[in-house]
């Protein structure tokens, strides 16, 4: 089945987060995407038409506008969601979409990965202060959040072990999985160079974030492999927010370490730029897609006290491009966290409408 306007939409939107905005528009027989690339000095802007949304995707991907892999990753899932009990083609994890991962076990991968995101989001925050304010700021915290990683990484060793009287994790899925314990290991090993002051604190930031980005892919494979088509939205509202979740994550360690000294590492301010522009991306796309009861009560609780604060600090760091910023980095990196706590809530209560376990109106009431 072709793309329909929607859906173009939300593909578009996705792959682009970060870096600019765009639609999909129907223009009588033409299907045209509108692009706005902001990730350079100068905005940019881009049309391209072709007889299907399909066509004109891949013409964006050959100018390098859009990425290829996150275009196909996205039409594929569609693809494969789209026609309730048609027969799919092997996916990208190599599982066939007749035989999917029991809710149960997605619900057991997907938390596992996204409690050991937010362990490892936290601990580049603290250890990118504890750098920046050269061991002055939090030195007890960084061993704290040391045995808190630790702990999930241990729990995802144990999850790999086969287990009498439990679904079979699919072998692609499996290694996956153990790529992610290797890389987590690495980061491990970087410990020692971030209590001795050896590293700064762009490059904690940039190797906690490909770990991240490692491990959000994971969640995101398997959430293709079990979506059933009127789950469509919801998934990708619960990927959306994981994304929306790391780039706020990101902007507390960019930001945090800036206000600690009072000034931008070169590369730090266009980085929360963009920052800022994908965390509202991808949170629009959520609201878009989450079923109703999310979308709107996530929206409220995001807007509370913990928003004020972060629009405020974000305000000053963004018209201060030259530092003298003034701002008490401990307030900042609390009131991310806020923020933080409130979408990884919201996180684990869309995850449970997919795996079949779908919270009261209540419990919903109370993300």
């Amino acid at each position: 089945m072709a793309l329909g306007r929607e859906d173009a939409t939300r593909i578009v939107r996705f792959c682009l987060a970060g870096e600019g905005w765009g639609s999909a528009v129907r223009e009588e027989d033409v299907c045209t995407l509108k692009l706005v690339l902001t990730g350079g000095e100068h905005a940019e802007t881009h049309r391209f038409e072709g007889s299907t949304f399909e066509a004109a995707f891949r013409d964006a991907c050959s100018a390098g506008v859009l990425k290829r892999s996150c275009v196909d990753k996205q039409i594929a899932f569609l693809a494969r969601t789209t026609a309730p009990g048609a027969a799919m083609p092997f996916n990208d994890v190599g599982v066939a979409s007749g035989t999917p991962v029991p809710g149960g076990l997605f619900s057991a991968i997907a938390g596992l990965v996204s409690t050991i995101v937010h362990e490892t989001q936290r601990e580049r925050g603290i250890s990118s202060l504890y750098a920046a304010s050269g061991g002055r700021l939090f030195a007890r915290e960084l061993t704290s959040q040391w045995r808190a990683t630790d702990r999930r990484r241990r729990e995802l060793v144990a999850f790999r072990k086969p287990r009498k009287g439990t679904p079979s994790v699919p072998a692609r899925v499996a290694g996956r999985l153990e790529d992610a314990s290797q890389l987590l290991d690495a980061v491990i090993a970087t410990r020692d160079g971030v209590e001795g002051l050896r590293t700064i604190p762009v490059e904690i930031i940039e190797t906690y974030s490909r770990m991240n980005g490692e491990l959000l892919r994971i969640v995101d494979d398997v959430a293709g492999m079990v979506a059933e088509p009127e789950h469509r939205p919801a998934v990708l509202a619960w990927t959306a927010l994981l994304y929306a979740k790391e780039k706020t994550g990101i902007e507390r360690a960019q930001l945090v370490s800036a206000f600690e000294r009072d000034r931008y590492f070169d590369g730090q301010y266009q980085a929360v730029l963009g920052l800022i522009a994908a965390r509202q991306s991808y949170l629009h796309l959520f609201a878009i897609a989450a079923p109703p009861p999310f979308g709107k009560i996530t929206r409220e609780r995001l807007a509370g006290e913990a928003a004020e604060d972060v629009e405020r600090m974000e305000r000053i760091a963004l018209l201060r491009r030259e530092g003298g910023f003034g701002v008490d980095p401990l307030s900042w990196f609390a009131a991310m966290t806020r923020q933080m706590d409130l979408l990884s809530e919201a996180e684990a209560k869309v995850r449970a409408t997919l795996s079949g376990s779908a919270p009261s109106p209540a419990s919903v009431k109370n993300v």
